[in-house]
């Protein structure tokens, strides 16, 4: 029973990075016409012509799906409590595999059913109120499965609705997350002439680690180091799922669950077994997510998803589209803005940083979880994670582009005076502050510079009930870990479409769990596990920043 609630950790572990944004009324307007391009939707329509068509979640499984496949494996379980986990992490991806078919593309990287998003798409008619424009007024509908250069085109054409219909010659780009692969596919294919101005926002410009080392299957997990041991601390912190578990073991116990080494055997399974199962079977499928891939981890990705002759015939198509966008477009993003920026278009990047990145490689540093803070920003440098930089590094730094808590140097950044940094803000979570924020850089007369906005300079933290986003303080700045106790619920990890089916294994879990105590069964966890003191010292940090 002790390896099954190690397995809730684990699990919780994983849940990061995608969770779609909730998008603010518009809080004023701009001149020029602006052109939104979101990131991953939460849900998709069975019938992509017909909003009234049954929606089913990009990530989640239904709770009593994950109950029936959880109830299903109880056989498995025990074999697995006695160390022998394959059948039940097999039997695991078997059930669940089904409910995810209608995500998947086929080997040309097309829909194998009707599902899409055509439903959601308007008219385009002028939406101008006395000439100004509204940051939500022009949504690009598209599929972020497809290839993003597929949707280029589509986005070419929308901009070129747009332009007629305001008569205007130019638009303004907001991207976000995902989207932002489409957008430097449109920049590559067609160049600036249609844009002014240029916001993208928590992109990953080069690449995500975190799918990366998914797709690969190159993962690097250390459960002894200390990145791990300070994921474990932020997790156990944040988590309400590992609260209702902590309720149902005596305080003892709980400190040898959650420690380093408890977590290692399942922690290792659930990677390099369920999640690389999943990613491989729908999401490797999707063009759009192989726009993530680094460039470091792109060929050892390919032969991990496509290992066999017939892997590469199969989905000869989909390679295809995978490569041209890979070779066009992903290792030439930085070149793609800087020619943009040379041809007159103003670029703007928001970054989104405060949490670890989760640890299945050595980058470890400063990150919304899923995307670290350089690939963002394209070479900010930032302190290792809970650190300040030292005194040598500050010396020799410019203190004009030093955060005030000083984990942050802007100065190295391709777009050192053009970058907002959002402290305390997870993958694609979106205040409405955020709003505010993007429509006063594209508002303000000329190209924009950090220093020019006085409620939004370069550095901002984010509330902890992501209300509100503030200038970053030397005492400000920790307002968050001072005032987190391990009760805090307000910052969960946010759950990704990719990880989020997790979410429901891990309460599968947990009612599978508490019905056995309910019926009176001695749960006896033993001395197994060593507890690990470096958790505990993490998190001591992580509470008392400032000692």
């Amino acid at each position: 029973m002790k390896k099954v609630i190690s397995v809730l950790l684990v699990c919780s572990m994983l849940l990061v990075c995608l969770a779609p944004a909730a998008f603010a009324a518009k809080v004023t307007r701009v001149s020029t016409p602006v052109v939104f391009v979101g990131g991953q939707e939460e849900y998709i329509y069975s019938d992509k012509t017909d909003a009234e068509s049954e929606q089913f979640f990009t990530g989640n499984l239904p709770e009593d799906v994950h109950d029936e496949i959880v109830s299903s494996l109880r056989p498995a379980l025990a074999r697995g409590l006695s160390g022998n986990w394959t059948e039940y992490v097999d039997g695991y991806v078997a059930g669940m595999l089904p409910y995810y078919e209608p995500l998947k593309l086929d080997g040309n990287g097309e829909p194998v059913n009707y599902t899409g998003y055509d439903c959601l798409k308007e008219e385009v008619v002028d939406k101008g109120l006395n000439g100004r424009y509204g940051l939500y007024d022009y949504k690009f509908i598209y599929d972020w499965r497809l290839d993003p250069i597929a949707n280029a085109d589509d986005l070419n054409d929308f901009i070129n609705e747009v332009l007629a219909v305001t008569r205007k010659n130019k638009v303004d780009i907001v991207a976000q997350g995902i989207g932002c692969s489409t957008v430097l596919a449109y920049l590559a294919e067609y160049g600036t002439d249609k844009v002014s101005e240029l916001v993208l926002d928590n992109a990953a410009l080069e690449g995500s680690d975190v799918y990366g080392a998914m797709f690969s299957g190159d993962l690097t997990i250390d459960p002894e180091s200390e990145p791990f041991a300070v994921f474990v601390a932020q997790v156990r912190r944040n988590n309400t799922l590992l609260q209702v578990v902590k309720r149902n073991v005596s305080p003892d116990s709980w400190d040898d669950l959650i420690s380093v080494k408890a977590t290692r055997a399942t922690y290792g399974k659930i990677y390099e077994k369920v999640l690389p199962q999943v990613m491989r079977e729908v999401y490797a499928t999707m063009p759009g997510y192989w726009s993530l891939i680094p460039d470091e981890y792109y060929l050892s990705a390919l032969d991990g998803v496509f290992p066999t002759y017939e892997d590469i015939q199969e989905n000869a198509g989909l390679i295809d589209q995978i490569e041209e966008y890979h070779n066009g477009v992903a290792v030439r993003a930085a070149e793609i803005l800087a020619d943009a920026q040379e041809a007159g278009v103003n670029v703007y990047l928001i970054a989104n940083y405060g949490f670890q990145m989760v640890p299945v490689n050595a980058n470890s540093g400063q990150s919304d979880v899923y995307i670290s803070l350089a690939s963002q920003t394209l070479g900010a440098t930032a302190a290792d994670y809970g650190k300040t930089f030292d005194e040598e590094y500050l010396a020799d730094a410019d203190e004009a582009y030093i955060s005030a808590d000083q984990e942050i140097d802007a100065s190295t950044g391709a777009y050192a005076d053009h970058t907002w940094f959002l402290k305390n803000l997870e993958n694609r979570e979106k205040p409405d502050a955020v709003d505010d924020l993007i429509i006063s850089i594209l508002g303000f007369d000329g190209y924009t510079y950090v220093t020019d906005l006085e409620e939004y300079p370069q550095f901002l933290f984010c509330s902890q009930d992501r209300t509100d986003i503030s200038p970053i303080t030397e005492t400000g700045s920790s307002e968050y870990a001072d005032t987190e106790t391990e009760n805090d619920t307000s910052n969960q990890l946010t759950i990704t479409s990719l990880f989020s089916f997790v979410r429901n294994f891990i309460s599968a879990i947990i009612r599978l769990v508490t019905s056995v105590i309910r019926t009176g069964q001695t749960i006896n966890f033993g001395e197994i596990f060593a507890n690990q003191p470096i958790v505990t010292e993490v998190e001591e940090g992580l509470s008392n920043p400032n000692p």
